[in-house]
């Protein structure tokens, strides 16, 4: 059985960083090499990544029913798809600055489902 490298983000080279878009979601390109299972280095690749901040999501259950807790929500991203666009979530939501994830799905439990 052979061994897994490892790898750190510290072998990663990003040679260049864009920001493409601020808006509800922020858009940042990145040019970037990063080391091969095979050995050696990537040729320079580039990437897009959409960034929202850390994000928390709560499954809530209630024993006595048997039953869990799903909240219905628009999704533009469903829409543009072609899919039906109010889908059936757990209950989560995107850190604000400086909160607390635990806080973070108390508030989102009673804002989104009443609980």
């Amino acid at each position: 059985m052979s061994e897994t490298k490892q790898f750190h983000a510290d072998d990663i080279e990003i040679l260049a960083e864009t920001l493409c878009h601020k808006g509800f979601l922020s858009v940042s390109s990145y040019r970037l090499r990063h080391p091969l299972f095979a050995g050696g280095m990537s040729q320079e690749i580039e990437r897009e990544v959409m960034l929202r901040g850390k994000a928390a999501g709560l499954l809530a259950y209630d024993p006595e029913r048997q039953e869990v807790v799903l909240v219905e929500q628009f999704r533009i991203g469903a829409y543009v798809c072609g899919d039906y666009p109010w889908l059936l979530e757990l209950v989560a939501g995107v850190e604000e600055p400086g909160e607390n994830l635990e806080i973070l799905v108390k508030r989102e439990a009673l804002e989104e489902a009443g609980l």
